[in-house]
């Protein structure tokens, strides 16, 4: 009896065994179908701000951060793993845009991290992503090579460019995907209340040529220990190829938040047009007219009487040396209701700026 006894023990720990060494050789082994690449990209540049703002750093922008100096505005080295059931995404960053727009988080190390997220596939076109993630919000995006124009509008400077939490990605059909997200916040990697944020995306492509996206956000902003303020923002925006040659797009912001220091609530709005015409395989021109409306002061603070109120437009000019290459021009000026570029020669409500840019990615 107690042979038997011990013999089943015996079997049952060899079956446990070999199970536990299948499961582990599992999770070590790399799938035949997995995909690891690495890619980067470099965009220095030189920009001259006609403010001459103090200590060189130009107001209202993280994009040509710095005045009249040559600089390194992002660059980036990323790393993706990808098989049909999991993927992960690591990115290391540095340039002036790092320096001022990831200002508020309190780590210098955790600056450094673009992204950083796993994903795992649920079902049939459904992912699960958590980690550090690009912003579901907004029609421009972070790297300058992959949008019209060399800057980015006010209203992308003053919307997240990146997001940490989780985010639910549906793919509904060939044309239709939902996002849906957990957030810590409005564009922050560190906490600073106990609230979670909730986002939500969708895009509609009903053929090679159009897209049409709204995006949504709602959370408290207050830090810990302060009373709540609850922000409600909208995001809609659609591109339309007229042709080979032209593309145009469009965007509106929509905000509204119990204001700072106050329980009544205030809004701010922001729109934008770009235009962008192929004049050969190596040239292109561009063209952006934008305002944004911040007079209660909730996203940007000047301290002055009629808030941020300022309209701006741009133009670009492309051309491609080579392929993954771009040398960029672009004239940019500003006009606000309110005196609100400070410089070298005092206040002024009207601004200019000239860059140039040389961007590489692999």
């Amino acid at each position: 009896m107690v042979y038997k006894v011990l013999m089943t023990a015996a079997l049952c720990f060899l079956t446990l065994s070999v199970h536990a060494q299948a499961v582990d050789s599992s999770y070590a082994e790399t799938p035949v179908n997995s995909k690891i690449s690495i890619e980067g990209a470099v965009d220095v540049y030189y920009g001259y701000d006609f403010s001459e703002p103090l200590a060189r750093e130009r107001l209202y922008t993280t994009q040509a951060y710095r005045h009249n100096e040559f600089n390194l505005n992002w660059g980036y080295i990323r790393a993706r793993y990808a098989t049909d059931r999991v993927r992960a995404t690591l990115a290391l960053q540095t340039g002036t845009y790092v320096r001022a727009n990831y200002a508020a988080e309190p780590d210098e190390l955790t600056r450094l991290k673009a992204q950083a997220n796993a994903g795992v596939k649920l079902g049939e076109g459904i992912w699960l992503d958590m980690g550090i993630l690009p912003s579901h919000i907004g029609y421009e995006s972070t790297f300058s090579g992959d949008n019209e124009i060399y800057t980015r509008a006010l209203m992308a400077e003053n919307s997240p460019y990146y997001e940490t939490g989780a985010q639910l990605t549906t793919k509904v059909s060939e044309k239709l995907t939902m996002k849906f997200l957990v957030l810590n916040g409005w564009q922050n990697i560190a906490e600073t209340n106990d609230a979670k944020s909730l986002g939500f995306g969708v895009t509609y492509n009903p053929n090679g040529k159009t897209e049409l996206s709204y995006n949504s956000y709602y959370g408290n902003e207050a830090p810990d220990g302060g009373e709540a303020k609850r922000r409600y923002f909208h995001n809609v925006y659609a591109s339309y190829a007229v042709s080979e040659s032209l593309s145009l797009a469009g965007s509106v912001d929509y905000g509204r938040q119990e204001l700072w220091g106050s329980d009544e609530k205030g809004s701010w709005w922001a729109a934008m047009i770009i235009g962008r015409y192929q004049l050969s395989k190596r040239i292109a021109l561009a063209s952006r007219v934008e305002h944004y409306n911040d007079s209660n002061q909730i996203i940007v603070l000047t301290d002055t009487s009629n808030g941020f109120q300022t309209s701006s437009a741009s133009l670009n000019f492309d051309y491609v040396p080579a392929p993954n290459f771009l040398v960029r021009f672009e004239a940019r000026g500003y006009d606000s209701k309110d005196d609100v570029f400070v410089g070298e020669g005092g206040y002024s409500g009207r601004n200019a700026l000239l860059v140039t840019s040389l961007s590489f990615k692999f």
